[in-house]
């Protein structure tokens, strides 16, 4: 799944390529892609004014008061195509601009939504959504204040959207590997200097992913289709042996894959 510098990639280059473009059409390539809002009344889709990110979720905003709101879930991928003739495999909807380019919503394994709303109707898993962690609001005491009462594991609390917004699990297993955490310790017994590890190694890992315009795993794809680099800079996730020398170790937290290095985070 796409996570926050997959997405903000996807936001840095659709406000590249469609920014300002009029959106004249939105074709549904298969059933229940795109989600009407209830007092939805569209004459016309007006005219790209803003793109923006929540979490995961990408923020499109026109000129007649509307809004788009993706989700990609696992799979999805948005691609810019010059041609309109011009389509993908795995095409479910496509928004078309009236200079005759278009944007592809691409998605394998049919998971991911459009929705089509009014500019102030609101969406009930965006209010819920914690603070982003770029943004000055993550800080230590935000993140203790979170934490105190949980006795879930660490990695587990991390991946909880209404906690941070954005994070998943390959760039948790990075953030705890770095700061030096190990993930099955219970959130609520994080000391404060970890706690600070765990706020500056998040900012760091993921400015450093969207220098590198995210991590390619298997679907994720920028607007112009390539593939990430961030993969290639990954010290823990997908490992084998830690730079230390260790074995990595790999269990299932909730279901998810858990690397890390037994040696190096304690």
């Amino acid at each position: 799944m796409p996570e926050l510098p997959e997405v903000q990639t996807i936001i840095n280059g659709l406000r590249q390529t469609v920014m300002s473009k009029t959106i004249s059409s939105i074709m549904e390539k298969r059933q229940g892609t795109l989600i009407f809002g209830e007092d939805i009344n569209i004459c016309e889709f007006g005219k790209i004014e803003s793109i923006e990110r929540r979490g995961k979720y990408i923020i499109i905003k026109t000129s007649k008061d509307l809004k788009l709101v993706i989700h990609l879930r696992m799979t999805g991928k948005l691609i810019y195509e010059e041609d309109i003739n011009n389509s993908s495999a795995y095409s479910r909807a496509e928004i078309i601009f009236s200079d005759k380019t278009k944007l592809i919503f691409d998605d394998v394994r049919t998971f991911g939504k459009i929705q089509i709303l009014m500019i102030n109707e609101k969406i009930k898993s965006i209010e819920k959504l914690g603070v982003e962690p770029l943004s000055n609001k993550f800080d230590v005491k935000y993140l203790e204040n979170k934490l105190k009462k949980r006795k879930a594991p660490i990695k587990n609390s991390l991946l909880d959207q209404t906690v941070i917004a954005g994070l998943g699990n390959i760039y948790v297993a990075e953030i705890l590997f770095r700061a030096k955490v190990n993930p099955v310790i219970p959130a609520n017994r994080i000391g404060i200097v970890k706690l600070k590890n765990i706020v500056s190694e998040t900012k760091s890992v993921l400015m450093e992913a969207i220098k590198y315009n995210g991590t390619t795993i298997s679907d994720y794809r920028s607007v112009e289709n390539k593939t990430g680099e961030f993969q290639n800079f990954l010290k823990v996730y997908g490992k084998k042996t830690c730079e230390c020398g260790a074995e990595i170790m790999k269990i299932k937290q909730a279901g998810r894959s858990t690397y890390f290095c037994e040696k190096c985070q304690r």
